[in-house]
């Protein structure tokens, strides 16, 4: 996977390793903590790396239904779970735009013809560090 680095809004942590609340972008995240939360005062403005977390359990059939809309970004499933919705861009490896985080190898694929489908891949959880 690789990082999207983003400006955000701390908002909370629970600890090091364990949920915090961020925001992006008008957006409130679920994040795992790697980044020292728990030592930040609420609504310092910090510069973050968000790695992407894919489940092992996505199915070919329900990425390629997950996203009729044709849409792009995080869709909170629940705790640091998402559904990532996002566009194709290459294969091999295979790369999906999901606006605020770009997922690498989802899934594999060497067929060009995925290139512009749109999908919704599930993330076990979305990690954020410094960075």
């Amino acid at each position: 996977m690789t990082a999207s680095i983003v400006a955000a809004t701390f908002i909370a942590s629970e600890g090091e390793y364990l949920e915090a609340i961020i925001e992006v972008d008008g957006q409130r995240l679920h994040v795992m903590d790697e980044f020292g939360g728990g030592k930040m005062p609420a609504g310092a403005q910090v510069q973050l790396q968000l790695w992407p977390m894919p489940s092992a359990m996505n199915d070919w059939d329900a990425i390629f239904r997950a996203n009729p809309g044709q849409e792009q970004g995080l869709r909170p499933l629940d705790g640091w779970r998402y559904l990532a919705l996002g566009v194709v861009t290459q294969v091999d490896p295979v790369i999906c735009d999901c606006g605020l985080v770009q997922l690498e190898n989802p899934f594999t694929t060497h067929d060009a013809r995925c290139v512009g489908a749109y999908v919704g891949v599930i993330l076990a959880r979305l990690d954020a560090c410094l960075a």
